[in-house]
């Protein structure tokens, strides 16, 4: 049997997606590849992996693979604004989430009826939870963004000063690597350690900053792909068009209409909101429904 590295050749001919079934590959994967905790969602994936730019979804029969233009370890900026810009995570999301929900009413799944028989009440109160949330966020989007940026705006920082900090250093031997990323990731940590003690204007100033930054990247990285013509994009030319487009728009909101954009984002957020929580509302039901089911003799 072959290794799943040897089968992904034609990721740097032009194609998007490598898509291999377990079966014919060496398993467990190499070491070569290394958890990736921080992805876009994408349907029925288990876990997903990087190896360099090799971006792996694991689902329950296959490994789909596609290529990154920039690792993350060696280049998180230019990863986020072209690998994982706003848009394409907030497409993706609300992509997956409509279509796990439509498949907890139906699905069978032997291993969560192992679990214990209060599973189901758990996961029917996080959907509550969650159902409660996205109405907050609709009834009072402004002061829950405010409340959210006194977390999420250091989070955010603590999580952007994380790439640069780790890839300024070799474990093994530990040794300094990079002193300007270290430099660069020190600072960030700092900024985020400073955010915690901000005013709230302060703090919506910084996100809108941060948001039309990333976007306007983004946008700018889409459409100059977009406009070398379809080899440039196996990804998908209209999907990349339509990313770009919607990352300027929402680049000059954020500078021209600011109150606009933060109300826009957060009936995106309490739709995705609850959107989570109709499908744990859904898996709670079903799963009760299959326990009570009658066991077959």
């Amino acid at each position: 049997m072959q290794r799943l590295e040897d089968l992904l050749a034609p990721l740097h001919e032009g194609v998007w997606e490598v898509v291999v079934p377990k079966s014919e590959v060496i398993s467990p994967l190499s070491e070569k590849w290394v958890i990736s905790r921080m992805n876009i969602p994408s349907p029925g994936t288990l876990a997903s992996y990087r190896f360099g730019q090799y971006h792996l979804h694991e689902t329950a029969s296959e490994y789909r693979v596609h290529l990154d233009r920039y690792d993350p370890k060696e280049h998180p900026v230019l990863h986020l604004a072209d690998d994982a810009p706003l848009v394409l995570m907030v497409i993706d999301t609300i992509s997956a989430l409509l279509i796990d929900s439509k498949k907890a009413l139906v699905q069978n799944t032997p291993e969560v009826l192992s679990e214990q028989v209060k599973a189901w009440k758990l996961v029917t109160f996080c959907g509550i939870f969650m159902l409660l949330f996205g109405i907050l966020i609709l009834t009072e989007p402004f002061i829950t963004f405010d409340s959210l940026t006194r977390v999420i705006i250091p989070v955010l920082f603590l999580a952007l000063s994380y790439p640069f900090l780790r890839s300024a250093f070799v474990m093994r031997p530990f040794r300094l690597r990079s002193i300007g990323r270290f430099i660069i990731g020190l600072g960030i940590a700092l900024l985020a350690i400073s955010s915690f003690f901000s005013e709230p204007d302060e703090l919506a100033g910084t996100f809108l900053f941060v948001l039309a930054i990333w976007t306007f990247t983004s946008a700018w990285i889409s459409l100059k792909r977009v406009l070398r013509g379809k080899k440039a994009v196996p990804e998908g030319f209209y999907l990349r068009l339509v990313v770009g487009i919607l990352s300027l728009t929402v680049a000059f909101m954020a500078v021209i209409a600011p109150e606009a954009i933060i109300a826009i984002l957060m009936y995106i957020l309490a739709g995705i909101a609850l959107l989570i929580g109709l499908y744990l509302l859904a898996e709670g039901m079903a799963l009760r429904k299959r326990m009570r089911a009658p066991s077959p003799l």
